[in-house]
């Protein structure tokens, strides 16, 4: 048996006026993912606990049948794993990204989507003039990266509260610094990145074209190194992670998943889907489990662009879904498809409520549902209260 989980993050969303009181789910042309609500089961899942925020490293942590209220401690360590960057007991890791301000407001959590190369300039930039002994910088891709800072019990950086930078676009950035004992290092940190590169050439060149310019760093995530068991270990079979998001891919690497790269993957709406899907059914000649993440819904979901949402789950439908199906045709294996939480496009942020999911193949009788989408799912009788009752259905435990 075979088992595939497709994750379009962020999928699930509100009833839009401007789509005659339908979801983005709803209102998108998926005939493939109906399809599954017809021969499956369909139904909810709630993957954030009660008391967590519903961050994408909960929820997915969750997802892949790990208890955010045994194995989660902040984003940062999860990505460090990617980064291949080896945290000691004392460290903290933050999820540093590079963000517009302007006039005191978070303008731009994503700096304008700004490329690879310009920001892997500017993170070096910043680790030659911020960084030290204890305080390193490492470049990941477009605004997400990475920052360590060594040995960091010995400045009581511990209890740190933050505010993701998606959550608070717009608003001023004062009210929104993190707190918590030891975050007036963290502060200068930020305010002294702002002084670095507010006139760096890359930035000057944004601007004369009219781009946003990435004029600061927000320091969030922190956390500090945890062992979690391997994903064989507790389920018992080999798998693997397709996803252009360091997070996706830290969580992979601590878990013992096979990490697959895919040419043109980007994280964002022009990302490579069926090169995903492609590498999805090579990966499934040597495992027996993989986790297809895309993250090109939710960056629609924080931009309020309400009609790139519904193309890109249109995307994932045509050219990751039917691509599946068609090439694992009288194969036994399972498919699942969840969002691991709502990014309501009229909210710009995430929120905590059951996303719904389908899951068909090989031992599972349909129930007839007319698509796949939040209303149809609401009427299921299938609901599961955590991530990891829904990963042990999926597999059969």
């Amino acid at each position: 048996m075979k088992y595939i989980f497709i994750v379009p993050d962020g999928a699930a969303d509100y009833p839009s006026e401007m789509l005659g009181g339908k979801t983005p789910l709803e209102a998108a042309d998926k005939p493939f993912m109906n399809s599954l609500a017809k021969e499956g089961v369909l139904g909810r899942v709630k993957t954030v606990p009660s008391g967590f925020q519903p961050a994408s490293d909960v929820a997915n942590l969750s997802l892949l049948g790990y208890e955010p209220q045994r194995y989660y401690a902040g984003r940062g360590p999860l990505e460090a794993a990617n980064f291949g960057v080896d945290l000691g007991e004392d460290d903290l890791a933050f999820r540093c990204n590079l963000v517009t301000e302007s006039e005191g407001k978070l303008l731009d959590y994503s700096a304008g989507h700004i490329s690879d190369r310009e920001a892997g300039i500017l993170i070096e930039y910043l680790e030659k003039n911020l960084g030290t002994e204890d305080i390193k910088f490492y470049a990941g891709k477009s605004y997400r990266h990475l920052m360590v800072y060594k040995k960091a019990s010995k400045l009581l950086l511990d209890k740190l509260n933050f505010f993701a930078p998606h959550d608070i676009m717009g608003r001023g950035i004062k009210k929104h610094l993190p707190s918590g004992r030891g975050s007036e290092h963290i502060i200068t940190l930020m305010n002294r990145s702002r002084e670095l590169l507010k006139d760096h050439e890359i930035n000057k060149v944004r601007i004369d074209l009219g781009e946003n310019p990435a004029n600061m760093i927000w320091l969030w995530g922190a956390g500090r190194k945890i062992a979690i068991p391997a994903f064989k270990e507790k389920f018992g079979i080999s798998g693997a992670v397709i996803s252009a998001v360091d997070l996706i891919n830290g969580i992979g690497k601590i878990i013992g998943l096979k990490i697959i790269k895919v040419d043109g993957a980007n994280a964002y709406y022009d990302t490579n889907y069926k090169g995903k899907a492609e590498a999805a059914i090579k990966a499934l000649e040597d495992c027996d489990f993989v986790f297809i993440h895309i993250e090109a819904t939710d960056e629609a979901g924080h931009n309020n662009d309400l009609r790139m949402k519904i193309t890109c789950i249109e995307r994932i439908d045509k050219l990751i879904v039917g691509t599946i199906m068609e090439k694992m045709k009288g194969k036994d294996y399972r498919i699942m498809i969840s969002p691991d939480h709502p990014t309501p496009v009229s909210r710009r942020t995430h929120t905590d409520e059951p996303v719904p999911f389908v899951l068909a193949g090989t031992g599972i009788t349909g129930q007839n549902f007319s698509s796949y989408c939040e209303a149809e799912a609401a009427n299921s009788s299938h609901y599961f209260a955590s991530g990891p009752d829904l990963m042990n259905y999926f597999l059969g435990k």
